[in-house]
């Protein structure tokens, strides 16, 4: 079979396509993503003119997910579905790159924030801009969810799902150190909360913190404190925003502090990541832990894995909330062996199905909390009702939309350097919290690794 490739020449007419539905739009005063400017109807449901003896994905493992929606794409198309299966997002990475430079036919993939500027800049993704259907999608995303999604004007994915950073609170000992329903809202009352509940025998160790070393918990955690006192890490120049008398610093002194000064966090902390922080914080012996995903309370409030279900409670961060978030996606190769049925692999994955339901978005919200990157989905009863089951879901909504894109605070994250910095960045945030170095040492060192990272 003949293997077709999307060409410079596709690329460049399609950016074509797209300016010029903008541009009507624009003119129609409709917005940036009108509907029906260059869509066809119900785009989902149209069988593409070609054939194709198969059609692949690239993502790592999360439950059965892939063998169902595999699954009701052959049903419905007649296709076969190769899954490419990697256990978790490391060994997805690798073997997606291998592909890629073997020449191999590449459809579909999934993709982190952390490599998704790296596939646009090799080749490996490709844009979807005049592929039909594009802007009924682009027009129901969140701001959070179609932000990330572009680039120069471009729309490079569907969502796979959309995460902000957050507190949890267990109400029961809330309530036994003597503030009921009142949980903080000041950083500075974050520090007189716990120190009573220390003091009074409560917790001896009251906060719980997200600090493993690794790419997104311990510099999340951070990040989304730097976020919060409205500062950021890099400015869109890629300047650091670490100097003396950055919010970054006193950020960084906060969290610092809470483990040395006021000994009111665990020191375990600094072991623990995402879901090992969550099942400590189930043990019953801390009142708070921050920072981490929503999707979380999923965990917290689950009897089947939680001693405290039914006590935690999602809580935002400081002052007026504000927070960090991001959208991950799965994104259409440039290595496809045929662009339009790739494009209906893609909607299987990140939109609808043929029968114009978001199958697979609603499937992980419902199962895990995992937050859709579409309006439609997220405001939809049917996912508020389940929800509450685990959770204040105004509360959570109202966080999401308090969050800051991830890119904002910190645009290198989009730099071919950026992941050798991250690894400097967490001997340094962990040195500094254990106290081997001050945060303005730790953050002259972040500043020095820049240009060691970009070597």
């Amino acid at each position: 079979m003949t293997k077709v490739k999307t060409s410079a020449q596709d690329v460049i007419m399609a950016r074509r396509r797209f300016l010029g539905a903008m541009a009507a739009a624009v003119a129609a005063g409709s917005g940036l993503y009108p509907r029906g400017a260059f869509a066809q109807d119900q785009a989902w449901a149209m069988r593409p003119d070609a054939d194709v003896d198969q059609i692949n994905f690239v993502v790592w493992q999360f439950g059965n997910i892939y063998d169902d929606i595999a699954a009701k794409f052959e049903a419905d198309w007649g296709i076969p579905v190769e899954k490419i299966i990697e256990p978790n997002i490391d060994p997805q990475i690798a073997k997606l790159t291998s592909m890629y430079a073997a020449g191999e036919d590449i459809d579909v993939l999934v993709s982190p924030l952390q490599t998704m500027a790296s596939y646009i800049d090799q080749g490996i993704a490709a844009p979807l801009d005049g592929l039909p259907g594009l802007e009924e999608y682009a027009a129901d995303m969140t701001p959070l969810a179609r932000s990330i999604a572009t680039r120069d004007d471009q729309i490079w994915g569907l969502p796979y799902l959309s995460i902000a950073w957050n507190f949890i609170y267990n109400s029961e000992l809330l309530e036994k150190a003597g503030f009921a329903d009142t949980p903080f809202t000041t950083w500075e009352e974050l520090t007189e909360q716990c120190l009573k509940a220390k003091a009074d025998g409560v917790s001896n160790h009251p906060l719980l913190w997200v600090a493993g070393a690794a790419f997104d918990p311990l510099p999340g955690t951070w990040f989304a404190q730097v976020a919060n006192r409205g500062g950021r890490i890099f400015a869109p120049d890629m300047t650091p925003e670490l100097g003396p008398g950055s919010v970054a610093r006193e950020a960084l002194q906060y969290f610092q502090d809470s483990f040395l000064k006021h000994e009111i966090a665990d020191p375990d902390s600094l072991n623990l990541k995402f879901l090992p922080a969550v099942k400590v914080f189930n043990t019953g012996n801390h009142i708070y832990l921050g920072a981490l995903h929503n999707y979380y309370m999923n965990v917290v409030n689950d009897p089947a894995q939680s001693p405290i279900a039914g006590k935690g409670r999602i809580h935002p961060m400081p002052g007026d909330g504000k927070t960090l978030a991001v959208t991950w996606y799965y994104m259409l190769s440039e290595a496809t062996r045929d662009r339009e049925w790739a494009w209906k692999m893609l909607q299987y994955l990140g939109g609808k199905t043929q029968d114009g339901v978001y199958t697979q978005a609603l499937a992980l919200a419902k199962s895990s909390m995992l937050a859709p990157g579409y309006t439609s989905v997220l405001n939809s009863p049917e996912l508020r009702e389940m929800w509450s089951e685990r959770v204040d879901v105004d509360a959570m909504l109202n966080i999401f939309d308090k969050a800051v894109p991830y890119p904002e605070v910190v645009p290198a994250v989009n730099e071919p350097w950026y992941p050798q910095w991250n690894e400097m960045l967490n001997v340094e945030l962990t040195a500094c919290l254990r106290g081997q170095i001050t945060p303005d040492e730790a953050c002259d060192n972040m500043i020095a690794n820049i240009d060691k990272a970009k070597a």
